[in-house]
């Protein structure tokens, strides 16, 4: 990519621009085929993003190379990388493309949990590193709790902001799937 792009992970820039990002939009709709009427597609949300890159980590402070306060060696981005990893927390990865003028073109700004990268040191590229980098969307979520009450009357009352009353009998299937702390959520 050319000069104009800069590639974040978190609050670090990478030094050299990634020659190709993939970025992949999951699919997650299904076809099925219906009696004398072909095949249809039933359309479901998208799956989690997935982002690929290989970049080069420099050994030697090039001209081309970007750094927000001085040049950085393989160590610092290798010890970054492993901290992204080990942290278990999700973090942002933005790409900002810019005209030769300055003017900013579009930016991708994912929130993204690095699943795996790969440390490629070969003959050819001298002293320079290359690290394969494969990164994963993350969507925020969380559990709602609510309260359930057995009735006398055979129905169970819960509800987050207003009470709802369900048939123990309807509910009886997917309670038995669940352990008694994920009956809050069938709730829901």
């Amino acid at each position: 990519m050319s000069n104009g792009y800069m590639v974040f992970l978190k609050y670090c820039l990478l030094p050299v621009t990634p020659s190709k990002i993939t970025t992949k939009i999951n699919n997650a709709n299904r076809a099925i085929t219906l009696i004398d009427e072909g095949q249809v597609n039933l359309l479901k949300k998208a799956e989690l993003t997935d982002v690929e890159f290989e970049c080069m980590i420099p050994q030697t402070n090039y001209p081309f190379a970007l750094y927000k306060s001085g040049f950085l060696g393989a160590s610092f981005f290798l010890a970054y990388f492993e901290r992204l990893k080990t942290s278990k927390k999700p973090f942002q990865f933005i790409v900002v493309r810019m005209k030769p003028n300055g003017r900013i073109l579009f930016s991708t700004n994912l929130k993204v949990t690095l699943e795996d990268y790969t440390i490629v040191e070969d003959a050819g590229q001298g002293l320079d590193l290359t690290v394969k980098i494969n990164l994963k969307q993350w969507r925020d979520y969380r559990t709602k709790l609510v309260n359930i009450q057995q009735n006398d009357d055979s129905t169970i009352t819960g509800g987050r902001n207003r009470p709802h009353t369900y048939r123990w009998t309807d509910l009886h299937c997917k309670i038995r799937r669940f352990s008694l702390c994920h009956c809050k959520e069938v709730l829901r």
